[in-house]
Formats: C-alpha cells, structure tokens, sequence
C-alpha cells in the first residue's frame, strides 16, 4: 500500500515539474473598448458592433437596449478599430487621444498601443 502510494506521488511530482507554461500565454495583451451609442433608431440593436484588427474581427457584441457595450479581444500592435456595419458615426467623446473616425464613418480607428478605451459616448448619423 505505501508503496503505490509512493509512486502515486512521484508520478505527480514529476508531472508538475515537466509541465511547462508557454510564455507566450503571459506576454498576450487584451483590446478592451467600452462604451455607450445614441441612436436614432432602434433598429440599430439589431446589428453587431465588432473589434477589428488587421482585417480579422477578434471581438463581437450587440448593444444593450441603453446603447451600452463592452468588447475585448487579443491584441496585437497596430491600429484597430471598432467597427459597425450599417449605421454612420457623427461624432463620439472619449479620453483617449488620437481615436478619429475613419473615411466612410463605419468605424472608429484607435491608434496603435491602446488597449484600454472608453466612448462615453458615440452619436450614430
């Protein structure tokens, strides 16, 4: 009995001292972007709000019936954006420096090393 016991122990052992973490995992850095939108209409809840970065969308929610979100995803360096399908942006409030909306006004551009950003809010055309 003690001896199973025994061996029960260092295989335990040995697993925990093999078992490696990766890195990476520690060194991953999150896009967190909340917020509030004013709209005219409600048919704008019905739409998804996404996170974009290089192309690739790492984050996808729905507002709240207030217009209220919150969205996080990986991070990686670049700008990103926050990105809507159908509605234009007029105009939004925010602490953070260097956000602007982009060309068509689907979206809002956050410069490269932001990963923390709240809209207090974000007024829909």
């Amino acid at each position: 009995m003690k001896f199973s016991f025994k061996i029960l122990f260092l295989f335990c052992l040995l697993s925990i001292l093999f078992t490696q973490c990766k890195e990476d995992d520690a060194q991953i850095f999150r896009a967190y972007v909340e917020g509030k939108f004013t709209f005219p209409d409600a048919k704008f809840l019905q739409d998804p709000v996404h996170l974009v970065n290089n192309k690739k969308t790492i984050a996808e929610t729905y507002p709240k019936e207030s217009g209220s979100f919150v969205l996080a995803g990986p991070y990686e360096k670049g700008i990103y954006k926050l990105q809507l399908k159908n509605f234009k942006i007029k105009s939004f409030s925010t602490e953070t420096t260097g956000c602007k909306i982009s060309a068509d006004s689907l979206s809002i551009e956050i410069p490269d090393g932001v990963t923390y950003i709240i809209f207090n809010d974000i007024t829909l055309k």
